[in-house]
């Protein structure tokens, strides 16, 4: 079952400064990701900034910045995005996007391309 650290640690394995700032990785007129209006189903980017962690483990956890860039408890970092209810993380390790959907303000349910399912919660 994958889930957002997990595909935090695999994006950032190998960290590059340049995609560490959202400067270079937005052009001049992208607007921030908390910026971005609501999904149908209540998830906004807004809602995603902050810390997370994975089925109830906080201990390795990944935190989405307002700028767009994530961090990973191992220091790897990236740039994400929401579009409607697909997230877009890319990193060193190539870009991934999965499904989310909120359970509830602390709760995320996380679907990946494969149709497998898991959920993270606010930390």
């Amino acid at each position: 079952m994958r889930s957002l650290v997990v595909l935090a640690l695999v994006l950032g394995a190998c960290d590059q400064p340049e995609i560490a700032t959202a400067p270079s990785a937005q052009s001049a007129d992208a607007k921030p990701a908390v910026d971005a209006e609501p999904a149908a189903n209540g998830v906004s980017p807004a809602l995603l900034v902050g810390r997370w962690g994975d089925n109830g483990d906080c201990t390795k956890d990944i935190v989405f910045n307002g700028d767009g860039t994530f961090r990973s408890h191992t220091g790897g970092v990236g740039t994400w995005s929401l579009d409607n209810d697909v997230m877009t993380m890319s990193g060193a390790g190539g870009a991934f996007q999965v499904r989310v959907q909120i359970l509830n303000g602390q709760q995320l349910l996380i679907q990946n391309p494969d149709g497998s399912f898991g959920t993270s919660q606010r930390c």
